[in-house]
């Protein structure tokens, strides 16, 4: 699928040029990745996703993070969350250099919660959704606009189908206590449907 320009672009390089940091958050497969790494091309990326990235940074997060050359785009910061305080550290202590940390999170609870910890005043935070209207004419209301349904459509049913799965077993868990997966998904089919009546 060819880039489609986000109306969020111009406001996160505004928010690069005046903070240290800049979270982008949203649903998983929103786009964040692909916004990131368009607007700054030349910033190093780490994927957080990674056992073996992960597993680096939990051993010596300080040695980690002094091996890399800002600007960086940490992907997925919630599946490291302490790496936040030793970037605090590194903004705090060097010269405020706006725009070297930029951070996607999906997780937006326990996210949110690391941020408003470690990075109060240094971080701009801005949420990105699946595109709208306005972005492109391929979003309608009954499909909506993840990149990835729009790109594949005779593949949506199975794509949003795999999406709540991993939704619910991943994420929703992470954040809440569901025992029960069935009855959860009902009730979101119940939502859904008083979304559309």
């Amino acid at each position: 699928m060819q880039y489609i320009q986000r109306r969020l672009a111009a406001v996160l390089l505004v928010a690069a040029r005046h903070f240290p940091a800049v979270v982008v958050t949203g649903p998983r497969r929103a786009g964040k990745t692909t916004l990131l790494r368009k607007l700054f091309p030349k910033a190093q990326h780490v994927l957080l996703e990674d056992p073996d990235v992960q597993e680096r940074v939990r051993s010596d997060p300080r040695a980690f993070l002094e091996a890399l050359r800002p600007p960086v785009v940490f992907d997925e910061i919630q599946n490291t969350p302490e790496l936040l305080a030793y970037v605090r550290t590194v903004i705090d202590t060097g010269r405020r250099r706006m725009g070297q940390w930029l951070f996607t999170g999906s997780q937006e609870a326990p996210l949110m919660q690391g941020i408003s910890e470690s990075m109060a005043g240094r971080a701009a935070i801005l949420q990105l959704l699946p595109f709208s209207l306005s972005e492109t004419k391929k979003v309608n209301l009954l499909h909506g606009g993840f990149p990835e349904v729009l790109a594949r459509p005779e593949a949506r049913g199975l794509w949003f189908a795999s999406y709540l799965q991993t939704y619910l077993e991943r994420d929703v868990r992470a954040i809440t206590n569901v025992r029960d997966l069935a009855t959860f998904r009902r009730f979101l089919a119940l939502l859904a449907s008083r979304q559309c009546a």
